[in-house]
């Protein structure tokens, strides 16, 4: 019987003892890197898609205000209604009180994908092409670049926060972008995060601030004033170095469709398009 006829109750969402046996049934060429990283992780937002007793594929669920939710069905149990009954029975496991919508993630050249979001009532809003580097070190120019300091965080943010708003809006997928304040919470987000965050000065001020975590180069931002200097590029390389000293061998990182001068700067360095998200929401 397929499972669709079988009704929702034919599927069951639940933690696994270790994510990380199915790792080889997750084709990293289509998943999410994010995703795919959680399960080889074991991470405490993978959970097991089942039907009976059998593992028919994996989900990553996070059960906050701005939850997130990416279904992935094992190749041989798709076309059978599984990804539907599975979206529908995670999301009901989602029991945030002050959630205020869902995101999902899928290979925006999957129709099939795209279909189950559209099916499960989430609209597209974006695209961001993952790319990843497979070169060796690059040789550095020396740049006044240090670790991230708490003391740092208004200027950093600030930076950060305008200079991706700019992209935001030049992409032409993020019409209704604002900029930000700094608050506690950011500040105290930046505060976990600083072992992989960095500034570039220019004297006392601060001009660009970067984070990487693990293996993803999570973000390179130069404040407006110096733009189309080369020091995003300098700045990168440094980043990439870091991170394969790390023991890391291929870095990678997330471009949104649209930003066209990011995509040709990663390009020139020798980073390579892999594949490419679209990101949908689904207000609650």
């Amino acid at each position: 019987m397929e499972m669709e006829k079988a009704g929702i109750n034919s599927i069951g969402i639940r933690k696994l003892e270790d994510a990380s046996v199915y790792l080889s049934r997750v084709d990293q060429s289509e998943a999410d890197a994010d995703f795919y990283e959680g399960v080889a992780d074991n991470g405490e937002e993978i959970f097991g898609i089942c039907h009976e007793d059998e593992v028919v594929g994996l989900s990553c669920i996070v059960d906050e205000a701005d939850g997130f939710l990416y279904v992935y069905v094992f190749p041989e149990f798709r076309g059978q209604g599984v990804g539907t009954l599975a979206a529908r029975k995670a999301e009901a496991q989602m029991q945030s009180e002050s959630r205020w919508k869902i995101t999902t993630a899928y290979d925006s050249h999957n129709d099939v994908a795209r279909k189950l979001a559209e099916k499960c009532g989430f609209k597209k809003k974006f695209a961001s092409a993952i790319m990843k580097y497979q070169g060796g070190k690059f040789e550095e120019k020396p740049l006044p670049i240090r670790k991230y300091r708490d003391e740092d965080f208004v200027a950093a943010f600030t930076l950060e926060d305008e200079a991706f708003h700019k992209m935001r809006l030049e992409s032409g997928s993020f019409p209704d972008s604002k900029l930000s304040e700094p608050s506690d919470d950011m500040k105290n987000f930046y505060a976990e995060h600083a072992e992989g965050e960095y500034v570039l000065l220019q004297g006392d001020e601060i001009i660009g601030f970067a984070q990487i975590d693990g293996a993803e180069l999570s973000s390179v931002s130069i404040k407006l004033t110096h733009q189309g200097k080369g020091l995003g590029k300098e700045f990168t390389k440094f980043l990439v170095n870091r991170i394969l000293e790390q023991g890391d061998e291929t870095p990678y990182l997330y471009c949104i469709v649209g930003n066209d001068k990011a995509h040709k700067l990663y390009e020139s360095l020798g980073f390579q398009e892999v594949s490419c998200n679209a990101y949908a929401e689904k207000m609650i």
